[in-house]
């Protein structure tokens, strides 16, 4: 490993596990996420421009890692939180949550954990990693209105589920 990847792991691995953790919705798979996601960009280090970003880079290969990942059969099961810890890590990466609103955050992390991978990761770096339109759409390598459209989407299903009682 080159000494100078330290440096971007110390930076980075934060906010690299609250995303793998958003994504996943579970400690384990987000845990194999992130080694495999710090694994490419060590492995494919010398594909990295540095006019870009390197946390939109690492951003970028995590979201198509998750997409791989979420393509295997045994992993496109819909994974709640399989413990208290978890759980408790889950809410830990997020700012100031007091216990009154748990159920309301547990019930948006099962409704976001069931939709479709491509909404979910839109979702995710839009909402709960405050990227624009315009940097979804280069870290995720597609067109504005897609993005735009994708997002919609997302809202229009989590709108419905969380109003719908027989969810």
């Amino acid at each position: 490993m080159e000494p100078f990847f330290d440096e971007y792991i110390n930076l980075y691995s934060g906010e690299l596990t609250r995303f793998c953790i958003s994504l996943c919705g579970n400690k384990a798979d987000a845990d194999d996420l992130f080694q495999e996601t710090w694994y490419k960009a060590m492995k494919n280090y010398d594909k990295y421009n540095d006019a870009y970003p390197f946390e939109k880079w690492l951003l970028a290969i995590c979201a198509n890692c998750f997409k791989d990942f979420k393509r295997l059969s045994h992993n496109k099961r819909i994974v709640g939180f399989q413990n208290e810890s978890e759980e408790n890590l889950f809410f830990d990466s997020l700012p100031d949550i007091n216990s009154e609103k748990r159920f309301d955050y547990v019930e948006l992390h099962c409704a976001v954990a069931a939709l479709p991978n491509k909404f979910k990761v839109v979702l995710t770096l839009y909402y709960f990693k405050d990227y624009s339109i315009k940097e979804i759409s280069e870290i995720l390598s597609l067109a504005e209105g897609t993005v735009k459209s994708r997002l919609r989407k997302a809202k229009s299903v989590l709108k419905r589920r969380l109003t719908d009682e027989n969810y």
